[in-house]
């Protein structure tokens, strides 16, 4: 990456990006927090109905669904973590980001401040990790907590017009309208 002309917009578009990033990550919590709240409160009244004969169907059906809401909401917030061991990073690999925690986590400290120091004393390799540190926290922002939101959101709806479809189905058939 080449930057031709470093100057304070640029600078100013980077950060106010940087920002943005962390308040659509404070949002997607939030709003994960809110599913996840609703998903609670409505299992714990789901649980006790379930035993009531015109709601039995209905209710088997809506815990499914906010177990599986309360499950994505959970992943939305959670932090990241990998079951299988990831292989150590170095400050040499391709997509490395000097910025990102994550991947500066297992570098020794003297390879690591010898390689900012590298960056930070050119301009354009300054940038550069500035871009790549946006462009990563964007990608998981999208690839996880945005993901997991839309598919809980998305479930815990199918599972509310399930179930009261379920329930007026039911309640038309005992009564025979």
């Amino acid at each position: 990456m080449r930057i031709n002309n470093p100057r304070p917009q640029v600078n100013d578009m980077l950060k106010e990006t940087r920002v943005n990033l962390v308040r659509f990550s404070q949002m997607a919590d939030t709003k994960a927090n809110i599913l996840l709240s609703i998903a609670l409160v409505l299992l714990t009244i789901s649980i006790n109905k379930v035993t009531d004969p015109a709601f039995t169907l209905s209710m088997i059906v809506l815990i499914i669904f906010l177990i599986a809401t309360i499950l994505l909401s959970l992943l939305a917030v959670a932090p990241n973590f990998n079951i299988p061991k990831r292989e150590k990073r170095s400050v040499t690999d391709a997509d490395y980001s000097p910025l990102f925690f994550g991947d500066y986590v297992d570098i020794p400290y003297d390879e690591y401040t010898s390689h900012l120091e590298e960056v930070m004393n050119n301009p354009n390799r300054t940038y550069e990790a500035k871009i790549r540190e946006i462009y990563n926290a964007g990608v998981y922002l999208h690839k996880t907590k945005y993901k997991y939101l839309t598919y809980g959101y998305i479930l815990f709806l199918i599972g509310m017009i399930a179930s009261t479809l379920i329930y007026f189905i039911h309640f038309f058939e005992l009564f025979d309208f």
